[in-house]
């Protein structure tokens, strides 16, 4: 099924931020309890489940985008490479 014929883009689009809000919420959460400087009393376990749900809805929304020929995923993949690149200059220069 392309979701995004069946419900159009602008409501795909909604929907993805929407989980990556969602998602970003995790890694917060995530976050904050593995430094335990601000506790939470969810379990560990049960904070990465919600993190892995999480991603899974961003991915699944970005699938949908892909399907539909509205996002260039080469031109994603080629700025993904290099971001990817200049984080491990800036770590790398961080170890100078």
């Amino acid at each position: 099924m392309n979701i995004v014929k069946e419900i159009g883009l602008p409501a795909v689009l909604e929907q993805t931020a929407e989980e990556c809000s969602e998602l970003a919420q995790a890694c917060l959460k995530l976050a904050r309890k593995m430094r335990n400087d601000n506790p939470t009393p969810k379990a560990t376990n049960e904070l990465w489940e919600n993190f892995y749900e999480e991603l899974a809805d961003v991915l699944v929304c970005v699938e949908a985008l892909d399907e539909s020929k509205n996002i260039d995923c080469q031109k994603v993949l080629d700025v993904q490479g290099a971001k990817a690149g200049r984080w491990e200059q800036r770590i790398m220069e961080s170890k100078i």
